[in-house]
């Protein structure tokens, strides 16, 4: 069933005073079902539960949290996990917009410098600049670009491209989130040409893809307002992948 929980309870709050109302010192994951069944649940806690160690926030059992995902989840459903500085779990449950998955999005990339404190890898909630950054430059998302002219990520998903006819990623080295989707899309790549290394921002690409759970392998149609767009090689991938779904969850 669709719903929410706070601490395993329906209709429960967090309090006003808890860190993460007041500094944003919150850490969360969103995974999906594919039918009834969760896709790479364990994966998806695990990169929770080291957001949560490195940011110092408590972690409750997993058992506490596959109860709670379990009451909220149905068929073809995203849920999100967060948790609060203060002790607090929110779970909340809803099916899938399905017109959301492969939809292109338009984009910009915005300059990003590393925090040596705040590791690419933790998925926080302290995202209100990147918010402002997208909706002052009207795009869908927007795309980090580290003081050596790397693409990273885009500030809700990882980043598949394809040069020359063969696929690229950025390296999975710490800058930018560990995307439990985008290994997926790796492992379903198989026997096509993959190479893992930076992307420049002046690069020519001949496809841009944003990957993430809720949006799977979704066209980049406009990067900079340059036209690029998806192509045979992400049709191709994207049809691998959801192979690979299909065998995973039988």
């Amino acid at each position: 069933m669709s719903g929410m929980l706070v601490n395993g309870q329906v209709g429960g709050g967090v309090p006003g005073d808890d860190p993460g109302m007041l500094r944003g010192l919150i850490v969360f994951d969103t995974l999906r079902t594919y039918g009834p069944r969760a896709f790479r649940l364990d994966e998806h806690l695990g990169r929770l539960e080291r957001s949560a160690a490195t940011c110092g926030i408590p972690m409750p059992s997993r058992d506490l949290l596959n109860a709670d995902i379990a009451a909220v989840s149905g068929p073809d459903h995203w849920v999100r996990v967060t948790l609060t500085a203060g002790g607090n779990r929110i779970v909340e449950g809803r099916p899938i917009d399905q017109g959301r998955v492969g939809r292109p999005l338009r984009c910009a990339t915005v300059p990003v410098l590393p925090s040596p404190y705040l590791p690419g890898s933790v998925k926080h909630g302290s995202r209100l600049g990147w918010v402002l950054a997208a909706r002052q430059l009207a795009v869908g998302e927007v795309i980090f670009v580290d003081p050596n002219g790397h693409l990273l990520e885009s500030n809700r998903s990882n980043l598949l491209a394809v040069v020359d006819g063969g696929i690229v990623v950025p390296p999975d080295d710490g800058r930018a989130l560990s995307g439990v989707t985008r290994g997926a899309m790796l492992e379903a790549a198989g026997d096509l040409p993959l190479e893992v290394r930076d992307l420049r921002v002046d690069e020519r690409l001949d496809e841009l893809y944003l990957v993430s759970t809720l949006k799977e392998l979704a066209p980049v149609s406009e990067l900079d307002g340059r036209p690029i767009g998806g192509g045979p090689v992400g049709k191709t991938l994207h049809g691998r992948f959801r192979d690979l779904v299909r065998r995973s969850l039988g």
